[in-house]
Protein backbone atom coordinates (compact mmCIF):
# COMPACT_ATOMS: atom_id res chain seq x y z
CA UNK A 1 0.00 0.00 0.00
CA UNK A 2 1.28 3.39 -0.80
CA UNK A 3 0.44 6.23 1.93
CA UNK A 4 -0.86 9.61 1.59
CA UNK A 5 -0.91 12.53 4.64
CA UNK A 6 -3.11 15.57 3.74
CA UNK A 7 -2.30 18.92 5.10
CA UNK A 8 -4.21 18.21 8.29
CA UNK A 9 -2.63 14.62 8.23
CA UNK A 10 -5.48 12.86 7.52
CA UNK A 11 -4.12 9.65 6.35
CA UNK A 12 -5.01 7.62 2.97
CA UNK A 13 -3.91 4.16 1.62
CA UNK A 14 -3.14 3.71 -2.04
CA UNK A 15 -2.89 0.29 -3.73
CA UNK A 16 0.36 -0.65 -5.02
CA UNK A 17 -0.92 -3.95 -7.01
CA UNK A 18 1.15 -5.85 -5.13
CA UNK A 19 0.49 -9.47 -3.39
CA UNK A 20 2.63 -10.75 -0.94
CA UNK A 21 3.00 -12.09 2.38
CA UNK A 22 3.98 -10.63 5.72
CA UNK A 23 7.32 -11.95 5.95
CA UNK A 24 8.48 -10.58 2.56
CA UNK A 25 7.63 -7.05 3.05
CA UNK A 26 9.31 -5.05 5.82
CA UNK A 27 6.71 -2.76 7.34
CA UNK A 28 9.96 -0.12 8.78
CA UNK A 29 11.68 0.85 5.73
CA UNK A 30 8.27 -0.02 3.17
CA UNK A 31 10.14 -2.12 0.95
CA UNK A 32 10.26 -5.59 0.35
CA UNK A 33 12.48 -7.45 1.99
CA UNK A 34 16.39 -7.86 0.12
CA UNK A 35 20.15 -7.63 0.49
CA UNK A 36 22.52 -9.46 2.03
CA UNK A 37 21.37 -12.74 3.81
CA UNK A 38 17.76 -12.31 2.15
CA UNK A 39 17.32 -14.51 -0.96
CA UNK A 40 15.74 -13.77 -4.38
CA UNK A 41 11.59 -14.24 -4.36
CA UNK A 42 9.36 -13.19 -6.98
CA UNK A 43 5.84 -11.38 -6.24
CA UNK A 44 2.80 -10.85 -8.44
CA UNK A 45 1.44 -7.40 -9.17
CA UNK A 46 -1.49 -6.72 -10.85
CA UNK A 47 -1.01 -4.18 -13.66
CA UNK A 48 -2.70 -2.22 -15.77
CA UNK A 49 -5.52 -4.19 -17.89
CA UNK A 50 -5.78 -6.43 -15.48
CA UNK A 51 -3.01 -8.52 -16.53
CA UNK A 52 -0.91 -9.82 -13.40
CA UNK A 53 2.74 -9.54 -13.63
CA UNK A 54 6.07 -11.24 -11.89
CA UNK A 55 8.51 -9.24 -10.20
CA UNK A 56 11.54 -10.04 -8.46
CA UNK A 57 11.86 -8.70 -4.83
CA UNK A 58 14.82 -6.25 -6.13
CA UNK A 59 12.35 -5.07 -9.39
CA UNK A 60 9.49 -4.56 -6.86
CA UNK A 61 11.28 -2.46 -5.22
CA UNK A 62 12.37 -0.82 -7.76
CA UNK A 63 9.09 -0.38 -8.96
CA UNK A 64 7.55 0.65 -5.61
CA UNK A 65 10.31 3.72 -5.82
CA UNK A 66 8.82 5.06 -9.11
CA UNK A 67 5.05 4.90 -8.07
CA UNK A 68 6.03 6.73 -4.84
CA UNK A 69 8.43 9.27 -7.15
CA UNK A 70 5.24 9.62 -9.14
CA UNK A 71 2.86 10.61 -6.18
CA UNK A 72 5.66 13.08 -4.86
CA UNK A 73 5.42 14.45 -8.38
CA UNK A 74 2.35 15.16 -8.44
CA UNK A 75 1.84 16.52 -5.06
CA UNK A 76 5.01 18.64 -6.18
CA UNK A 77 2.68 20.17 -9.11
CA UNK A 78 -0.13 20.57 -6.99
CA UNK A 79 1.94 22.82 -4.67
CA UNK A 80 3.45 24.71 -7.29
CA UNK A 81 0.22 25.47 -9.33
CA UNK A 82 -1.26 26.50 -5.72
CA UNK A 83 -3.87 23.69 -6.01
CA UNK A 84 -6.36 23.18 -3.55
CA UNK A 85 -6.39 19.37 -4.20
CA UNK A 86 -8.12 15.91 -2.01
CA UNK A 87 -7.37 12.52 -2.35
CA UNK A 88 -10.32 12.07 -5.03
CA UNK A 89 -8.14 14.14 -7.18
CA UNK A 90 -4.81 12.82 -6.07
CA UNK A 91 -6.26 9.71 -7.09
CA UNK A 92 -7.41 10.39 -10.40
CA UNK A 93 -4.60 11.63 -11.20
CA UNK A 94 -2.25 8.85 -9.39
CA UNK A 95 -4.43 6.28 -11.21
CA UNK A 96 -4.84 7.64 -14.49
CA UNK A 97 -1.11 9.02 -15.46
CA UNK A 98 0.18 6.48 -16.77
CA UNK A 99 -2.56 6.24 -19.38
CA UNK A 100 -2.51 10.20 -19.89
CA UNK A 101 1.15 10.20 -21.23
CA UNK A 102 2.18 13.44 -22.34
CA UNK A 103 0.50 16.57 -23.58
CA UNK A 104 1.99 16.65 -26.88
CA UNK A 105 1.39 12.81 -27.63
CA UNK A 106 -2.13 13.83 -26.26
CA UNK A 107 -2.79 16.37 -28.56
CA UNK A 108 -1.90 14.20 -31.53
CA UNK A 109 -4.04 11.50 -30.48
CA UNK A 110 -7.03 14.03 -31.03
CA UNK A 111 -5.38 15.00 -34.01
CA UNK A 112 -5.78 12.34 -35.98
CA UNK A 113 -8.90 11.46 -34.42
CA UNK A 114 -11.19 13.91 -34.64
CA UNK A 115 -9.34 16.21 -37.05
CA UNK A 116 -7.87 14.49 -39.97
CA UNK A 117 -10.31 11.34 -39.28
CA UNK A 118 -13.05 13.56 -39.91
CA UNK A 119 -11.10 15.19 -43.01
CA UNK A 120 -10.81 18.33 -40.97
CA UNK A 121 -7.09 19.14 -42.43
CA UNK A 122 -7.37 22.64 -42.25
CA UNK A 123 -7.89 22.34 -38.57
CA UNK A 124 -5.45 19.93 -38.21
CA UNK A 125 -2.76 22.13 -39.93
CA UNK A 126 -4.16 24.88 -37.47
CA UNK A 127 -3.73 22.52 -34.33
CA UNK A 128 -0.65 20.86 -35.37
CA UNK A 129 0.94 25.16 -35.84
CA UNK A 130 -0.47 26.15 -32.12
CA UNK A 131 1.85 22.86 -30.79
CA UNK A 132 5.11 24.13 -33.13
CA UNK A 133 4.98 27.27 -31.60
CA UNK A 134 4.54 26.26 -27.75
CA UNK A 135 7.89 23.54 -28.88
CA UNK A 136 9.57 26.73 -29.93
CA UNK A 137 8.07 28.40 -26.40
CA UNK A 138 9.81 25.67 -24.83
CA UNK A 139 12.46 23.11 -26.15
CA UNK A 140 11.05 20.40 -23.86
CA UNK A 141 7.22 21.16 -24.62
CA UNK A 142 6.89 17.60 -26.22
CA UNK A 143 8.07 15.91 -22.91
CA UNK A 144 5.45 17.97 -20.59
CA UNK A 145 2.56 16.33 -19.04
CA UNK A 146 -0.99 18.20 -18.66
CA UNK A 147 -0.08 19.68 -14.48
CA UNK A 148 3.28 21.23 -16.39
CA UNK A 149 0.70 23.44 -19.04
CA UNK A 150 -0.09 25.75 -15.90
CA UNK A 151 -0.99 29.09 -15.97
CA UNK A 152 1.71 30.20 -15.25
CA UNK A 153 3.10 28.18 -18.26
CA UNK A 154 0.50 29.60 -20.54
CA UNK A 155 1.00 33.13 -19.19
CA UNK A 156 4.53 32.68 -20.16
CA UNK A 157 3.62 31.74 -23.87
CA UNK A 158 1.59 34.57 -24.27
CA UNK A 159 4.57 37.19 -23.09
CA UNK A 160 6.88 35.03 -25.11
CA UNK A 161 4.93 35.27 -28.59
CA UNK A 162 3.93 38.66 -28.11
CA UNK A 163 8.15 39.81 -28.05
CA UNK A 164 8.09 37.55 -30.86
CA UNK A 165 5.48 40.17 -32.73
CA UNK A 166 3.04 38.26 -32.75
CA UNK A 167 -0.63 39.48 -32.85
CA UNK A 168 -3.50 39.24 -30.42
CA UNK A 169 -5.52 36.94 -33.00
CA UNK A 170 -2.46 34.52 -33.56
CA UNK A 171 -1.99 34.27 -30.49
CA UNK A 172 -5.51 33.19 -29.44
CA UNK A 173 -5.92 31.02 -32.33
CA UNK A 174 -2.87 29.05 -30.92
CA UNK A 175 -4.36 29.41 -27.20
CA UNK A 176 -7.72 27.67 -28.56
CA UNK A 177 -6.53 25.20 -29.84
CA UNK A 178 -4.46 24.39 -26.50
CA UNK A 179 -7.40 24.99 -24.52
CA UNK A 180 -9.96 22.66 -26.54
CA UNK A 181 -7.30 19.72 -26.30
CA UNK A 182 -7.70 20.30 -22.48
CA UNK A 183 -11.37 20.72 -22.44
CA UNK A 184 -11.21 17.40 -24.25
CA UNK A 185 -9.10 15.64 -22.31
CA UNK A 186 -10.94 16.74 -19.44
CA UNK A 187 -14.13 15.34 -21.33
CA UNK A 188 -12.67 12.25 -21.23
CA UNK A 189 -10.97 11.93 -18.02
CA UNK A 190 -7.49 11.99 -18.95
CA UNK A 191 -7.12 15.29 -16.70
CA UNK A 192 -8.59 16.21 -13.80
CA UNK A 193 -10.75 19.43 -14.25
CA UNK A 194 -8.99 21.03 -10.95
CA UNK A 195 -5.60 21.48 -13.41
CA UNK A 196 -7.14 23.49 -15.80
CA UNK A 197 -5.10 26.88 -16.51
CA UNK A 198 -7.51 29.13 -18.51
CA UNK A 199 -9.87 31.41 -16.75
CA UNK A 200 -13.54 30.76 -16.33
CA UNK A 201 -14.76 34.37 -16.83
CA UNK A 202 -13.97 35.38 -12.87
CA UNK A 203 -10.90 36.98 -11.72
CA UNK A 204 -9.71 33.57 -10.28
CA UNK A 205 -6.16 34.38 -11.39
CA UNK A 206 -6.33 31.89 -14.07
CA UNK A 207 -4.45 32.23 -18.09
CA UNK A 208 -6.52 34.74 -20.03
CA UNK A 209 -6.73 34.43 -24.17
CA UNK A 210 -5.38 37.45 -24.98
CA UNK A 211 -8.40 39.73 -26.88
CA UNK A 212 -8.79 39.16 -30.68
CA UNK A 213 -8.37 42.31 -32.39
CA UNK A 214 -11.93 43.86 -33.60
CA UNK A 215 -12.00 43.43 -37.73
CA UNK A 216 -11.05 46.93 -39.17
CA UNK A 217 -13.91 49.03 -40.66
CA UNK A 218 -11.59 49.67 -43.92
CA UNK A 219 -11.48 45.76 -44.48
CA UNK A 220 -14.28 46.03 -47.35
CA UNK A 221 -14.55 48.52 -50.27
CA UNK A 222 -17.61 50.86 -51.22
CA UNK A 223 -18.97 50.89 -54.30
CA UNK A 224 -17.18 53.51 -55.58
CA UNK A 225 -14.54 51.38 -55.31
CA UNK A 226 -15.12 48.63 -56.38
CA UNK A 227 -16.15 50.06 -59.95
CA UNK A 228 -12.66 51.86 -59.44
CA UNK A 229 -11.24 48.29 -59.36
CA UNK A 230 -13.64 46.49 -61.91
CA UNK A 231 -13.00 49.65 -64.98
CA UNK A 232 -9.58 50.39 -64.35
CA UNK A 233 -6.74 49.79 -66.78
CA UNK A 234 -4.33 47.55 -65.30
CA UNK A 235 -1.49 46.00 -67.42
CA UNK A 236 0.53 44.13 -65.09
CA UNK A 237 -0.66 40.53 -66.04
CA UNK A 238 -0.75 39.20 -61.94
CA UNK A 239 -2.68 42.04 -60.42
CA UNK A 240 -5.19 41.62 -63.54
CA UNK A 241 -5.79 38.24 -62.84
CA UNK A 242 -5.93 39.18 -59.19
CA UNK A 243 -8.79 42.10 -59.61
CA UNK A 244 -10.78 39.18 -61.38
CA UNK A 245 -10.86 36.61 -59.36
CA UNK A 246 -11.49 39.13 -56.54
CA UNK A 247 -14.55 40.01 -58.85
CA UNK A 248 -15.63 36.82 -59.43
CA UNK A 249 -15.70 36.01 -55.13
CA UNK A 250 -17.62 39.35 -55.23
CA UNK A 251 -20.29 38.85 -57.84
CA UNK A 252 -20.57 35.46 -56.17
CA UNK A 253 -21.61 36.79 -52.91
CA UNK A 254 -18.50 36.27 -51.20
CA UNK A 255 -17.22 32.74 -52.31
CA UNK A 256 -14.34 31.82 -49.84
CA UNK A 257 -11.42 30.95 -51.41
CA UNK A 258 -11.56 27.23 -51.15
CA UNK A 259 -14.69 27.04 -51.94
CA UNK A 260 -13.41 29.08 -55.46
CA UNK A 261 -10.86 27.07 -56.11
CA UNK A 262 -12.88 23.38 -55.87
CA UNK A 263 -15.17 24.89 -58.67
CA UNK A 264 -15.23 22.59 -61.40
CA UNK A 265 -17.49 22.33 -64.57
CA UNK A 266 -19.54 20.03 -62.80
CA UNK A 267 -20.67 22.67 -60.21
CA UNK A 268 -22.40 24.26 -63.24
CA UNK A 269 -26.03 22.96 -64.68
CA UNK A 270 -29.04 24.25 -66.36
CA UNK A 271 -31.68 25.23 -64.94
CA UNK A 272 -35.32 27.00 -65.79
CA UNK A 273 -36.77 29.66 -63.88
CA UNK A 274 -39.95 31.76 -63.55
CA UNK A 275 -39.09 35.11 -64.46
CA UNK A 276 -40.47 37.13 -62.05
CA UNK A 277 -41.28 39.77 -63.89
CA UNK A 278 -42.09 38.60 -66.84
CA UNK A 279 -43.63 35.40 -65.61
CA UNK A 280 -43.14 33.24 -67.68
CA UNK A 281 -40.15 30.84 -67.67
CA UNK A 282 -36.85 30.69 -68.89
CA UNK A 283 -33.64 28.94 -69.04
CA UNK A 284 -30.29 29.87 -66.60
CA UNK A 285 -27.11 28.40 -65.75
CA UNK A 286 -26.62 27.62 -62.16
CA UNK A 287 -23.62 27.62 -59.84
CA UNK A 288 -23.87 24.76 -56.81
CA UNK A 289 -20.94 24.07 -54.29
CA UNK A 290 -20.83 22.99 -50.78
CA UNK A 291 -19.65 26.02 -48.68
CA UNK A 292 -16.61 24.30 -46.44
CA UNK A 293 -17.36 26.58 -43.60
CA UNK A 294 -20.98 25.68 -42.75
CA UNK A 295 -21.61 22.51 -44.96
CA UNK A 296 -24.52 24.42 -46.25
CA UNK A 297 -25.42 23.95 -50.45
CA UNK A 298 -25.41 27.07 -52.02
CA UNK A 299 -27.22 27.68 -55.79
CA UNK A 300 -26.49 30.92 -57.35
CA UNK A 301 -27.52 32.02 -60.75
CA UNK A 302 -24.52 32.99 -63.22
CA UNK A 303 -25.30 36.28 -63.84
CA UNK A 304 -23.40 38.50 -67.00
CA UNK A 305 -21.25 39.34 -64.61
CA UNK A 306 -20.19 35.99 -63.08
CA UNK A 307 -20.35 34.79 -66.76
CA UNK A 308 -17.58 37.27 -67.79
CA UNK A 309 -15.41 36.32 -65.13
CA UNK A 310 -15.51 32.69 -65.91
CA UNK A 311 -14.94 33.54 -69.79
CA UNK A 312 -12.05 35.78 -69.18
CA UNK A 313 -10.36 33.27 -66.92
CA UNK A 314 -10.77 30.85 -70.01
CA UNK A 315 -9.75 32.86 -72.39
CA UNK A 316 -6.64 34.64 -70.35
CA UNK A 317 -5.53 31.76 -67.97
CA UNK A 318 -4.48 28.37 -68.33
CA UNK A 319 -6.99 26.21 -65.98
CA UNK A 320 -6.30 22.80 -65.07
CA UNK A 321 -8.45 20.34 -65.80
CA UNK A 322 -11.69 21.03 -65.07
CA UNK A 323 -11.10 23.68 -62.90
CA UNK A 324 -12.83 27.38 -63.93
CA UNK A 325 -10.59 28.76 -61.80
CA UNK A 326 -6.68 29.38 -62.24
CA UNK A 327 -6.10 28.15 -58.16
CA UNK A 328 -5.07 24.82 -58.55
CA UNK A 329 -2.90 23.86 -61.02
CA UNK A 330 -1.79 20.09 -60.30
CA UNK A 331 -2.53 17.45 -58.47
CA UNK A 332 -2.67 17.38 -54.99
CA UNK A 333 -3.23 14.47 -52.08
CA UNK A 334 -5.96 15.88 -50.34
CA UNK A 335 -4.06 15.73 -47.13
CA UNK A 336 -1.96 18.67 -48.14
CA UNK A 337 -4.90 20.76 -50.27
CA UNK A 338 -5.67 22.77 -47.92
CA UNK A 339 -1.99 23.36 -46.78
CA UNK A 340 -1.02 24.08 -50.85
CA UNK A 341 -4.49 26.78 -51.17
CA UNK A 342 -3.51 28.57 -48.18
CA UNK A 343 0.15 29.10 -49.93
CA UNK A 344 -1.68 30.39 -53.19
CA UNK A 345 -4.06 32.39 -51.52
CA UNK A 346 -1.65 33.97 -49.26
CA UNK A 347 -0.03 35.05 -52.81
CA UNK A 348 -3.31 36.21 -54.23
CA UNK A 349 -3.16 38.52 -50.33
CA UNK A 350 -0.27 40.00 -51.30
CA UNK A 351 -0.78 41.02 -54.67
CA UNK A 352 -4.56 42.16 -53.49
CA UNK A 353 -2.64 44.96 -51.70
CA UNK A 354 -0.49 45.69 -53.95
CA UNK A 355 -3.23 46.28 -56.53
CA UNK A 356 -4.69 48.63 -53.98
CA UNK A 357 -1.61 50.65 -53.63
CA UNK A 358 -1.27 50.39 -57.54
CA UNK A 359 -5.21 52.07 -58.31
CA UNK A 360 -4.72 54.97 -55.45
CA UNK A 361 -7.58 53.94 -52.97
CA UNK A 362 -7.35 55.37 -49.67
CA UNK A 363 -4.71 53.77 -47.22
CA UNK A 364 -7.53 52.68 -45.37
CA UNK A 365 -9.02 50.92 -48.11
CA UNK A 366 -5.37 49.17 -49.05
CA UNK A 367 -5.66 46.32 -46.26
CA UNK A 368 -7.41 43.67 -48.24
CA UNK A 369 -7.51 39.92 -48.56
CA UNK A 370 -10.10 38.03 -50.35
CA UNK A 371 -12.32 37.86 -47.25
CA UNK A 372 -12.97 41.17 -48.21
CA UNK A 373 -14.92 40.33 -50.80
CA UNK A 374 -17.35 39.12 -49.16
CA UNK A 375 -17.35 42.18 -46.54
CA UNK A 376 -17.38 44.18 -49.37
CA UNK A 377 -20.42 42.55 -50.82
CA UNK A 378 -22.29 42.55 -47.82
CA UNK A 379 -22.17 46.61 -47.62
CA UNK A 380 -22.21 47.20 -50.86
CA UNK A 381 -26.11 45.05 -50.96
CA UNK A 382 -26.54 47.54 -47.62
CA UNK A 383 -25.39 50.61 -49.79
CA UNK A 384 -27.70 50.28 -52.21
CA UNK A 385 -30.69 50.35 -49.63
CA UNK A 386 -31.25 46.13 -50.23
CA UNK A 387 -33.76 44.38 -47.00
CA UNK A 388 -31.42 42.93 -44.70
CA UNK A 389 -33.55 39.78 -45.32
CA UNK A 390 -32.17 39.48 -48.47
CA UNK A 391 -28.64 39.86 -47.39
CA UNK A 392 -29.12 37.64 -44.85
CA UNK A 393 -30.13 35.02 -47.46
CA UNK A 394 -27.44 35.88 -49.77
CA UNK A 395 -24.97 35.61 -47.18
CA UNK A 396 -25.75 32.26 -46.07
CA UNK A 397 -26.85 33.23 -41.99
CA UNK A 398 -29.26 30.93 -40.37
CA UNK A 399 -30.91 34.03 -39.00
CA UNK A 400 -31.23 37.57 -40.11
CA UNK A 401 -29.83 38.39 -36.36
CA UNK A 402 -26.53 36.91 -37.25
CA UNK A 403 -26.43 39.39 -40.19
CA UNK A 404 -27.27 42.49 -38.43
CA UNK A 405 -24.48 42.22 -36.34
CA UNK A 406 -22.28 41.37 -39.23
CA UNK A 407 -22.93 44.34 -40.77
CA UNK A 408 -22.78 46.27 -37.80
CA UNK A 409 -18.82 45.47 -37.52
CA UNK A 410 -18.58 47.17 -40.56
CA UNK A 411 -20.64 50.47 -40.26
CA UNK A 412 -18.48 52.42 -37.79
CA UNK A 413 -17.17 54.92 -40.30
CA UNK A 414 -20.33 55.46 -41.89
CA UNK A 415 -21.89 55.98 -38.70
CA UNK A 416 -19.58 58.65 -37.87
CA UNK A 417 -20.32 60.40 -41.38
CA UNK A 418 -23.85 60.10 -40.90
CA UNK A 419 -23.87 61.66 -37.58
CA UNK A 420 -21.80 64.47 -37.53
CA UNK A 421 -23.94 67.33 -37.71
CA UNK A 422 -22.02 70.55 -38.55
CA UNK A 423 -23.08 73.59 -36.13
CA UNK A 424 -20.95 76.13 -37.77
CA UNK A 425 -21.33 78.11 -41.26
CA UNK A 426 -18.44 76.79 -43.18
Amino acid sequence: MLRLADSQNKRVYFTTGFVCTDEQFDDSVGRFKQGRGVPSFSVNRKEDGGVTKSYTNKEANDKLAELENRANEIIRKYNENHIDWGFDQFRSDFVNAPKRGLFMSYAESVIEKEYIGQERFQKAKIARDALDSMARYDGAFPKKTFQDISSSYIQGYIKYCQKQGNTNNTIGIRLREIKRFYNIAIRDKAVSPELYPFSKGSDDGKARIPKTEQNKTDQYLPIDSMKKLATAEITDYILDRTRHLFLFSYYCRGINWKDMSLLTSNNFYDATIRDSATQENRQVKMMQYRRSKTKGEFDIQVTSNIQKELDWFRENTVLYKDYVLPIVGKDVDEAAFDQYIAQKRKRFNKALKKLAQQLGLPESQQKLSIYSARHSFSMGMQELGKPVEIISQALGHESVETTKHYLAKFSTTRMAEETDINLMDD
